[in-house]
């Protein structure tokens, strides 16, 4: 009996091993290209912060399984406040995370990303149009932004 349980545990090394793999490749399998549509509008600074680091992460996490990642992140809510044109529009001791975001943004255009910020959106937080970063297109109505890119075949990832 102890002969048999022992030689049963040497078979399932392998197995064992690979248990604690951490990846996707089930998910990722048969994809070359993975489009993506992230609905950001979370307005609490640590946590916007968060969640673009989020953001980062999975783009650079789909790269090294191998696929193209196509974003578009689109902005809306009190998000809006973190992605405009110096230091206005947000408390003073919110300083540190606008700047972190504007440096996330930039890099985002830099990976190629589109970047949207909803019209409706900025007139609710009272931000004009020509506030918003350079690299931010805005657009009419964020809404029909996300419908259409889900049309598209763009997966929805909301981000609060």
């Amino acid at each position: 009996m102890k002969i048999v349980t022992l030689f049963s545990l040497i078979l399932m090394l392998p197995v064992l091993a690979t248990a604690g793999t951490v990846n996707d490749t089930r998910a990722l399998e048969g994809l070359t290209t993975v489009k993506v549509v992230v609905d950001v509008n979370v307005g609490k600074p640590k946590l916007l912060l968060r969640r673009i680091t989020l953001i980062d992460e999975t783009y650079t996490q789909l790269l090294d399984a191998g696929a193209r990642p196509v974003f578009v992140v689109a902005f809306r809510g009190p998000a809006t406040k973190y992605v405009t044109r110096g230091e206005g529009h947000v408390a003073k001791e919110h300083l540190a995370v606008k700047k972190e975001v504007q440096g996330w943004i930039s890099q985002f255009a830099k990976n190629g990303f589109s970047l949207e910020q909803c019209a409706i959106a900025a007139r609710g937080q009272k931000v004009p149009p020509g506030d918003i970063l350079p690299e931010i297109t805005v657009v009419q109505n964020g809404y029909i932004s996300l419908v259409a890119y889900q049309n598209k075949g763009f997966a929805f990832l909301p981000m609060d």
